[in-house]
């Protein structure tokens, strides 16, 4: 394939045959592309309309959409630009004309994969779609033109990644009778001065390690904005085993055995101890108090009892707000010691919620269909695959 047509050089050095090979790689891989295809239709016109010079007219497998007629003549080439992963390139269609009505269409198209609308190769758009989850719409842009050295547009990508949330959302997904984490972020979209929430549940398991460092495997069951009704029934329509939360929603009647992230509670307490009046130093004590009690008691039960006497002895010093947070998480708290859950916080998830500010904090507004669709593909892909 490599001729003095598409490839000249003037002194021979690998690094510059590389360069010449990469950019002319429309033109070399184009031509290799072209003659498949039109070989192939050559191949079925002689099927359907027999040899080129002879005299007897056979009906094809494919009829006149306009006349249904089947006898047909040869009526040379028509060409069409392509843009794939080898770049852009020109290939032909072939062309014939109906002896009854006089239509000229290329009856191939479909099989080839050429159709109107199909110039722009499923995985040209896949990986446009994937570039566009982790950098922006102009970036992933540039990047595809220096790469590939095809011309795309910022539109059919939104498309496509359009699509594949709708794709996504029709898929029945299953907990499998698994813990389900639960946890939400804000990103700057729609009208609200603070942006929406954007909420996440997501399954984890340990899946050994690498380097000595331990790996999860998680399945992604929802992405997705809305109010806390929402939410609460998309949760419930999973069915989980447990879900395991930050305590930012009433998730009670979601699942038969709720947890409350053992990380969240001890720092929540901060801030509630701040409405009931305290100073830093003052909270310390509280804060430290809960930890110790969390991780360090040696059963169950003295986790419960250690707990309790801390909820009375906020009862005496009359901080209310304290008070109301530790009562409302007190039947939340041993769930996952005493069901053996993988993991007694909202950590597996919270690396996701990170990838996903990342990803979203673009220095612009979002619309709150374009970001959550974005981020429901980006999810998607990196948990449970394309």
């Amino acid at each position: 394939m490599l001729s003095k047509e598409n490839v000249k050089l003037e002194a021979f050095n690998v690094n510059t045959l590389s360069e010449v090979i990469h950019e002319r790689r429309s033109d070399i891989l184009g031509k290799l592309l072209y003659d498949v295809v039109l070989s192939y239709q050559e191949r079925l016109l002689v099927e359907d309309l027999g040899d080129r010079y002879s005299r007897q007219r056979k009906e094809a497998s494919f009829s006149c959409p306009v006349c249904s007629g089947r006898v047909f003549t040869r009526k040379g080439k028509r060409n069409r630009i392509f843009k794939s992963v080898l770049g852009r390139t020109i290939l032909s269609i072939v062309q014939v004309q109906c002896k009854r009505c006089g239509l000229r269409f290329c009856p191939y198209k479909d099989i080839i994969g050429l159709v109107y609308r199909g110039r722009i190769s499923e995985g040209l758009k896949r990986r446009q779609m994937s570039l566009t989850c982790h950098v922006p719409y102009k970036k992933a842009k540039d990047f595809i033109e220096l790469c590939l050295g095809v011309s795309v547009s910022p539109k059919v990508i939104r498309e496509k990644i359009d699509k594949e949330s709708d794709l996504i959302r029709l898929k029945a997904l299953t907990v499998s009778d698994d813990v389900v984490y639960q946890d939400s972020t804000k990103v700057k979209a729609g009208s609200k001065e603070r942006g929406v929430s954007i909420h996440l549940a997501i399954t984890a398991r340990p899946d050994g390690g690498v380097s000595g460092r331990n790996r999860m495997q998680k399945r992604l069951m929802f992405l997705k904005s809305g109010n806390s009704h929402s939410i609460r029934e998309s949760l419930k329509a999973l069915n989980p085993k447990a879900i395991v939360h930050d305590g930012d929603m009433d998730l009670s009647g979601c699942a038969s055995k709720l947890q409350r992230c053992l990380w969240h509670l001890p720092h929540q307490l901060g801030y509630f101890l701040w409405l009931d009046g305290l100073s830093f130093e003052d909270r310390k004590p509280y804060v430290k108090e809960l930890i110790d009690i969390l991780y360090q008691s040696r059963t169950v039960r003295i986790m419960k009892d250690r707990y309790r006497n801390l909820i009375d002895k906020l009862r005496r010093e009359n901080l209310t707000s304290a008070l109301t947070h530790l009562e409302r998480a007190e039947g939340e708290i041993s769930t996952s010691k005493e069901n053996y859950f993988d993991y007694h916080t909202v950590s597996p998830v919270e690396r996701e919620i990170r990838e996903i500010n990342r990803r979203a904090d673009v220095g612009a507004r979002w619309s709150v269909p374009g970001v959550e669709n974005l981020l429901l593909v980006k999810t998607y892909e990196r948990l449970n695959g394309p």
